[in-house]
């Protein structure tokens, strides 16, 4: 299902505008973090923006929360802790889900230094950080570089389809295809998508768009998929 695309291609949504009720929008980069960073910039469907990262832990992440079906909206840097009386450091990201809850993430490296404002910091433990969050009024979420590693195959999923569900929006007959997809499946529980392909009248690219966007909208998943493989089998999400 491999989209032939990269993760830096343009879609859809080309606006870095910020959706103004929000309580957060990202905490702008200044040139020189640009400069001293690895930056990570695409379009994100999920928040109907350019989003910008820094770092490839961040941008891991950050794929794991756009095809997240329980997520809504999400920020990256959305607000800074003060850690010392000098020094602050940004979250990584606030998400808001469907049921209406928020949740501040911080992605804590494998070597537990961080950028402040100071300059690079030694990261407190983290019983430490869960409390300066706590005397931030945040309620933090710790996830480390660790815990990314072992959804690799998660993230490598969604850089594959990303690009795929941008092709789908320029299909103007997704809505069309998708509900399609979903009477075939309704019958037949698994379909593999070159079956699903060859019993449609469009052309196996829109075909293949439109499951991304399926995924990405929580409707499908696929099921044991190699990220690369031209092939995928799917189902419906029940319940």
């Amino acid at each position: 299902m491999t989209a032939g695309a990269a993760a830096t291609a343009s879609g859809v949504a080309t606006s870095h505008h910020v959706d103004a009720s929000l309580n957060y929008t990202p905490r702008p980069l200044k040139r020189g973090q640009r400069s001293r960073r690895e930056v990570f910039v695409f379009q994100s469907p999920r928040n109907g923006r350019v989003v910008t990262v820094t770092d490839a832990s961040a941008f891991a992440y950050a794929l794991l929360l756009e095809f997240d079906p329980t997520v809504r909206i999400y920020v990256e840097r959305p607000r800074q802790l003060q850690v010392t009386s000098k020094t602050r450091i940004d979250l990584s990201f606030w998400s808001e889900r469907n049921d209406g809850s928020e949740r501040f993430d911080l992605i804590v490296p494998a070597t537990l230094i961080m950028q402040s404002t100071t300059g690079s910091m030694p990261l407190p433990g983290k019983q430490d950080l869960v409390e300066i969050g706590t005397r931030n009024g945040v309620n933090l979420t710790l996830v480390t570089e660790q815990e990314l590693a072992s959804q690799l195959s998660q993230i490598a999923l969604a850089y594959e389809l990303l690009p795929l569900v941008w092709d789908s929006g320029r299909i103007s007959a997704r809505a069309a295809i998708a509900e399609q997809i979903k009477a075939l499946l309704e019958r037949a529980a698994r379909l593999n998508l070159l079956s699903l392909a060859a019993a449609l009248p469009y052309t196996p690219n829109q075909v293949r768009a439109t499951v991304a966007w399926m995924v990405h909208q929580g409707v499908v998943h696929l099921i044991d998929h190699t990220p690369g493989a031209s092939d995928a089998v799917l189902e419906l999400v029940r319940g």
